[in-house]
């Protein structure tokens, strides 16, 4: 059911932070002899007036951030400080936007795709968000302001699509059992502050606008998150200002299986994993999802985390070591992303460690296994500790089919002098440098799903198969009775389990096929040690019964 249902319809994308340019233009209408200037943004036409004295009625002021990033500056305002008669517009493409210390009463805010505001006390008056859409495809939103409905008139008025029957393509998700829920002909619902919505614009309309109104939001949120299904849970940013994604899963982490959080990128079309460390910043009116733990909990969104930023936090330069193995079958990339961090461990370090999204199927996708105790969970980010590089040998997982042409290279980052990056393929016993000039092609003789095949090596030193790292097998629990083993191609692997008072409690062997499962006895829950045998030598792994 979950993947006939996410499969029809792509789940959303990341809010584009490409302002849409806002075009104004003036006018003189002749009112007796009074007049009238008609300015227009997005999709929101604004008057100043004068009656027959030359007397102005409605002050229409526009932001320019010239002097700083005060509300209550003079100067940052082409027509004055706004007052309870104003209609304010704030453009894109500034620098800075506007940050309000004290309470603020104006009449109308229209604000353009791509820029930000920010209250820290009581803010009255009507406001108007836009957020560019650049394409048609499916959005994952929220709305930045409180009391937006969607009925009909919206629909119409933000060019949705319309889908089957009386479906239209503004969504929220089902938690229990991971599918949409699409508003309906004639329906009058109010977007929820920090819900997430997927929204599409209808086939032909190309590029718009998708516009909230209503009341601004000054306080913090608290939102309580379902358990049921997958525990997939869809949220979003409920402020106009970017918020620190970082700041939000911390301060949720009781209520989290990780500090992990997963963007739509629609430039691969699949959702990107982002954990704390990122500390990227969410844009007004950007969803996202996050999974919930087995017992009930909440999100806390603080206002305090709010902020103004000129750039798209998924823009933002990292100065750490990284690599970025990235995975294309010449139409579509995807990528698995390692860290190099002081103090992180080559275990599960929550905050640092993201896994690929599961409330889709990820037909065509390229993640890792963690170095040590990785029980079998795919990874889209893994850190690992930034020295003893030629020692941690990363397993590399892929989900591809039979036939497939890939290619697989590296984006590397401020690896030290003279460490480089090779691929192990298990297959074909071979060793390739992934650098700018040189990565790894081959086609896919049988489906491949897992890991086992690909390992990530990082030295010093030319590999080959005479020097093929021991620890490079994988050992995990796949079930409290079965045993995996990846990574031993070929001879006979002996295999014993001790518990951690030296107690052996299976001795077994096995030829390796790459991927080997083993029945293992009844056991009680604890840490145990694996020791396995080649003719290459002897490895020990630790593994949890729980």
């Amino acid at each position: 059911m979950r993947k006939t249902v996410l499969a029809s319809f792509l789940l959303g994308a990341l809010i584009s932070s490409q302002a849409q340019e806002t075009t104004s233009s003036s006018a003189g209408e002749a009112t007796g002899t009074g007049g009238s200037a008609k300015y227009s943004i997005g999709q929101v036409f604004y008057t100043n007036t004068t009656n027959a004295e030359g007397v102005q009625q409605v002050n229409t002021t526009t932001w320019d951030g010239s002097e700083s990033l005060s509300w209550a500056t003079a100067g940052n305002w082409s027509n004055g400080l706004p007052d309870t008669s104003s209609e304010v517009i704030i453009p894109t493409g500034l620098a800075t936007y506007p940050t309000a210390n004290a309470a603020v009463s104006v009449k109308t805010v229209s604000l353009a795709s791509g820029t930000s505001l920010i209250a820290e006390s009581t803010f009255t008056g009507s406001i108007t968000y836009h957020r560019n859409l650049p394409t048609e495809n499916w959005y994952l939103v929220s709305s930045p302001v409180v009391g937006e409905t969607y009925d009909d008139a919206y629909i119409t008025a933000n060019s949705i699509a319309s889908g089957t029957g009386n479906n239209r393509a503004i969504a929220t998700y089902t938690t229990s059992n991971d599918s949409w829920s699409y508003a309906q002909v004639a329906e009058n619902n109010t977007f929820s502050s920090g819900t997430g919505y997927s929204v599409k614009r209808a086939t032909g309309q190309g590029a718009g606008d998708l516009s909230f109104t209503g009341s601004m939001k000054v306080d913090n949120t608290s939102l309580a998150l379902t358990t049921s299904g997958n525990g997939y849970n869809l949220l979003g940013n409920p402020y106009l200002s970017y918020i620190n994604s970082g700041s939000l899963l911390v301060s949720s982490t009781s209520s989290l299986t990780s500090q992990t959080m997963w963007v739509w990128n629609q430039t691969n079309n699949s959702y990107q994993t982002k954990v704390t460390v990122d500390a990227f910043k969410l844009a007004p009116g950007q969803g996202f999802f996050v999974k919930a733990n087995i017992s009930s909990g909440t999100v806390q969104i603080n206002e305090d985390t709010q902020s103004h930023e000129s750039l798209d936090g998924f823009l933002r330069t990292e100065t750490r070591p990284e690599v970025h193995l990235i995975l294309s079958d010449g139409a579509t990339s995807k990528e698995a992303k390692i860290y190099y961090i002081q103090g992180t461990t080559t275990g599960f370090d929550n905050g640092y460690d993201g896994e690929m999204f599961g409330g889709v199927e990820n037909e065509f996708a390229i993640y890792t296994h963690l170095v040590t105790d990785s029980e079998g969970k795919d990874y889209q980010v893994q850190s690992v500790p930034d020295n003893n590089y030629e020692n941690m040998v990363i397993p590399v997982g892929m989900n591809a089919a039979s036939g497939t042409a890939i290619t697989i290279s590296a984006a590397i980052t401020n690896l030290p002098a003279g460490i480089d990056v090779y691929l192990e393929d298990n297959e074909d016993h071979s060793f390739t440098i992934l650098d700018n000039s040189s990565n790894f092609t081959t086609t896919l003789s049988k489906d491949i799903s897992g890991t086992g095949r690909f390992y990530m090596h990082t030295t010093a030193s030319a590999l080959s198969t005479n020097n093929l790292a021991f620890n490079q097998l994988n050992v995990y629990t796949s079930s409290r009775n079965n045993l995996r083993i990846l990574g031993a191609q070929n001879g006979t692997v002996k295999v014993e389990l001790f518990t951690m008072l030296g107690k052996k409690v299976l001795t077994t062997s096995f030829k390796g096929t790459g991927v080997n499962d083993l029945t293992l006895p009844t056991l009680a829950k604890g840490i145990y040690l694996v020791q396995l045998a080649t003719e290459k030598g002897t490895i020990n792994k630790k593994i949890i019964i729980k």
